[in-house]
């Protein structure tokens, strides 16, 4: 047997077995065509979010510029969710309380969905309060949520978003909304209540 003929043949196919696993490990899957899934989120309760967002129109310096949305990390330290463009017809959210020091959770809203979930949009450039009228339906994240979402290490998934092509990070114990989206377990606990 050839030795360094072996060793060029495994060189050269590692790294297709390896690009194969990270493409198919990151492909964000569409939780609304899993069965399993839609079912839960049918008989799930409903929360409507408690805390207020905060919300303002794009400043026209920002206008075609990335806008970044962070989220607190497992380590506690701020980590970057997505990035999209800030563009005509957008609102600029905020949760009030910052992930860490000055860093806040800020993300895009299309103009339309805005208005359906606050009933308004702000009339500024700077952030105004608004409480959220519009309900979700949404079911804890648990290992079995997770194996339906083809999760790979047993304790995140990425699912499918509007909002970013590489799609979502969803964490065991957050919760899955009917609303296209995660949430974050403390999240969850801080800014929703249960709709009775």
């Amino acid at each position: 047997m050839n030795t360094p003929l072996l060793t060029i043949v495994a060189m050269l196919l590692l790294p297709v077995g390896y690009i194969q696993a990270e493409t198919t490990e990151s492909t964000p899957v569409v939780f609304q065509s899993i069965p399993e899934v839609m079912t839960a989120l049918e008989s799930a309760p409903e929360y409507r979010k408690k805390a207020v967002t905060l919300g303002r129109l794009p400043h026209a310096v920002e206008m075609g510029k990335p806008f970044p949305t962070y989220v607190a990390g497992e380590d506690g330290k701020p980590k970057l969710e997505t990035e999209n463009v800030v563009s005509e017809g957008i609102v600029i959210a905020r949760n009030p309380e910052p992930v860490i020091g000055a860093v806040y959770n800020e993300w895009l809203v299309p103009q339309d969905i805005w208005t359906k979930n606050y009933g308004e949009l702000p009339l500024f450039d700077s952030f105004m309060p608004f409480k959220r009228v519009k309900t979700i339906k949404a079911i804890p994240i648990t290992e079995e949520v997770l194996n339906w979402l083809g999760s790979q290490d047993g304790s995140t998934a990425i699912i499918a978003v509007d909002w970013n092509e590489q799609g979502m990070t969803v964490y065991k114990n957050g919760y899955l909304s009917d609303g296209g989206y995660g949430i974050a377990p403390d999240e969850m606990e801080k800014t929703y209540e249960r709709v009775e």
